[in-house]
Order: C-alpha cells, then sequence, then structure tokens
C-alpha cells in the first residue's frame, strides 16, 4: 500500500502499519525510546510477576477492589472467569489461579477514570483515531451518552431520552429487523449477554455477532469440516494423562501465564514437554509458580520445557510433514486406522472428500 498523501489515507496506513520506519497506531503504548534487547535467564513468574501485580494494583489505584478481585477470579463457586486468557480454570479449585495479565485487565475494569463533555469538547475525533488504544483506554470511561456531530467533528454529549430516541428511531425506520447487526464483545458479561439477545431477538432478529464469533467462524467452519468438531478436542485431563505435549507457536508467559502451572506439573510427573517456536520462549525454560508457596518461599524453579525446537519463520508445516512421516516409517504397529478413513474420509482441497471408486455412494455417511 502506498503512503497516502491526504491526512485520513496518511492515519489509514499508520493504523495498517504500512509506514517504514513510523509507530503503528492502535498498537499499544508508544515507546519512550530505542528498544533493548537482552538475554533474560530469570524463570518465568516467580517474584517477578509477583512485583509486577503490586505495582499495577498501585497504579490501578483499586488496592482494595483489586485484591479482593484476585481471591475469587477463575473460581467456579461465588467468583468469575478471568477476562485476560481462555485457558481452562482448574477442576480442583485451584486458589490464586490468575496472572499478572489477567490483574491488568480485572483492574482496568474496575478503573475509576472516567471522561466527561470536557475531555471530547477538548478533543476532536480526528485527533483521537490518531491515538493508541492504551492512550484511549487510559484516558477512562465514558460517563454519559454521546453522539457524533460532523460539523465540528467532536462527539456531543445528549441525554438518556434523546439517546433512546435516536436508536428507536433509527431501528424502527428499517424495512426489516434483519437490516441490523447487533455486534458487541465476546467478552460480555452473561447478565448482560443475556438481556441483549433478549431485547434482540424481541426485536425480530438473530443477527447477534460478536468478536469471538467473528474471529473463529473461518476456522470453526474448517475444523468441523475436517475433524468433526469446530474447535479443540483435548482437556486438562488429557493434559493430566498425557507423556509428550506439543506447543506449537505458542508463547504461553506472554498469552497463557496460568499455563505455567499445569507445564510445571506435567515434568514433575516425567511428560516430554517440546516447544516448537521460532522465538525460544520465557515459558518454554523454567517458571516459579506463585501459588506454590514453598516454591516462592525457596525460589525452587521448576522445568517447563524439554526441548527447543526452533523452526524457521513459516516452516511449520514443513516440521510437521516431517513428524508424521517419521511417525508412519518407523511405528511399531500400523498408526492409520485404515477402515476409519474408509468409512469417515477427508475433505480434499481441490474437490469433494475421497472415497474408494467401489464404494456405492448409499453407503457413503454423512460427514458431520
Amino acid at each position: 500500500m502506498s503512503v497516502a498523501n491526504n491526512d485520513s489515507g496518511a492515519a489509514q496506513d499508520r493504523m495498517l502499519g504500512s509506514v517504514p520506519g513510523v509507530q503503528a497506531l492502535g498498537r499499544g503504548p508508544a515507546p519512550d525510546g530505542k528498544f533493548s534487547r537482552h538475554d533474560d535467564h530469570h524463570p518465568a513468574a516467580g517474584w517477578g510477576a509477583a512485583r509486577s501485580v503490586g505495582r499495577v494494583l498501585e497504579e490501578r489505584g483499586t488496592p482494595v477492589e483489586g485484591v479482593r478481585a484476585l481471591f475469587v477470579m477463575n473460581h467456579e463457586d461465588g467468583g468469575f472467569d478471568c477476562p485476560g486468557c481462555a485457558w481452562p480454570d482448574d477442576p480442583s479449585g485451584l486458589q490464586l489461579d490468575i496472572c499478572e495479565n489477567g490483574v491488568k485487565h480485572v483492574t482496568w475494569e474496575l478503573t475509576r477514570k472516567q471522561i466527561d463533555r470536557n475531555f471530547f469538547a477538548v478533543h476532536t475525533v480526528s485527533e483521537l483515531a490518531g491515538w493508541t488504544d492504551y492512550d484511549l483506554e487510559a484516558a477512562g470511561r465514558l460517563s454519559e451518552p454521546l453522539r457524533y456531530d460532523p460539523a465540528i467533528d467532536r462527539y456531543v454529549p445528549v441525554s438518556w431520552e434523546d439517546a433512546f430516541e435516536l436508536v428507536g428511531r433509527v431501528l424502527r425506520g428499517l424495512g426489516s429487523p434483519h437490516e441490523a447487526a447487533f455486534y458487541t464483545s465476546g467478552r460480555l458479561s452473561n447478565e448482560a449477554t443475556f438481556l441483549y439477545q433478549l431485547w434482540v431477538r424481541e426485536f425480530g432478529t438473530n443477527n447477534l455477532p460478536d468478536c469471538s464469533n467473528m474471529c473463529h467462524e473461518a476456522s470453526g467452519r474448517a475444523l468441523t469440516a475436517a475433524i468433526g468438531s469446530g474447535k479443540g478436542t483435548v482437556d486438562l485431563r488429557d493434559w493430566e494423562r498425557a507423556d509428550a505435549i506439543w506447543l506449537l507457536g505458542d508463547n504461553a508467559a506472554s498469552n497463557a501465564p496460568r499455563m505455567l502451572t499445569w507445564l510445571a506439573e506435567a515434568d514433575r510427573r516425567g511428560a516430554e514437554l517440546v516447544h516448537i517456536n521460532p522465538l525460544i520462549e520465557a515459558a518454554s525454560r523454567r517458571t516459579i509458580v506463585p501459588h506454590e508457596f514453598a516454591d516462592m518461599a525457596t525460589f525452587r524453579a521448576t522445568k517447563t520445557g524439554t526441548r527447543n525446537v526452533q523452526v524457521r519463520i513459516g516452516g511449520d508445516m514443513a516440521l510437521l510433514r516431517g513428524v508424521a512421516k517419521t511417525v508412519f516409517e518407523t511405528a511399531a504397529r500400523p498408526v492409520q486406522h485404515h477402515d476409519l478413513l474408509q468409512r469417515r474420509p477427508l475433505p480434499r482441497p481441490d474437490g469433494p472428500a475421497h472415497r474408494d471408486a467401489h464404494e456405492p455412494r448409499r453407503h457413503a455417511r454423512p460427514r458431520p
């Protein structure tokens, strides 16, 4: 994409990160200087994560509410699901099953910062479009209804009555309820989601996509066609019994730190932990799990990786093909269930699912 000459085009190019040497917009906080790079040999989590959680609680100004939330996050009985990641809750009722990222998410939800009409009187929408996501979030929460006034390029406050009337007038003006789509966040609370979908269905449509649905629609359809399920088929019970666990392109210490507890447990029982990633990530070495109080007190770390396989970026398919070829050629017993493959053929990319030429069509079993 070429850099546009007008301001709006230039802003759009920056938002897409297509201007060489220029900080992309909407990608988090802008760095205060040049980046630094150095090897880190400390265990993941441990006291470093504990100190970071303390700083987050202090900076957000929610020490009491934040600490209280830590003791009910990811608790099945009387708690709530952390919005930080999708790692499943421990079935044994683990206490303090939290991570630094989750604490950041929860404290943002608890923030007392608010922005009102004075904020929008100072900042135009065009100016705010150039702010990073981090800066917009740090400004605070909306405290009253707003509408956009194109004449002055600003959001202006309106009363709740006028806001309801505007929404109702637009919806009543549609030719059909199905002309409306009600898009929302997949992180909305269960209570709010129930009321939201009830209102939309009473209005007369089920056009209710959310961010999770939109993100996973393509992969869900492909997985359903290939394996009969639109999502992963492994749960924590499988993890507890696995002799080898392969982690492919997953930066666990950054994106799913609660996995560290299970990686440490798998190492203790002797499971092989193979990390496939161009980056040697912190979770692939060792950890001190914060809720393991004896380990925290004695600074005792547990291994979380047996082997790092650093593939080239984009080389994961070549690696997996090679692994599959080796398994098929060296297995002590057949690993392909030929009868199952004949009865439930996988789809082919160049056309309908392959079938034996001698198999009568009437015997074909439909894919799930």
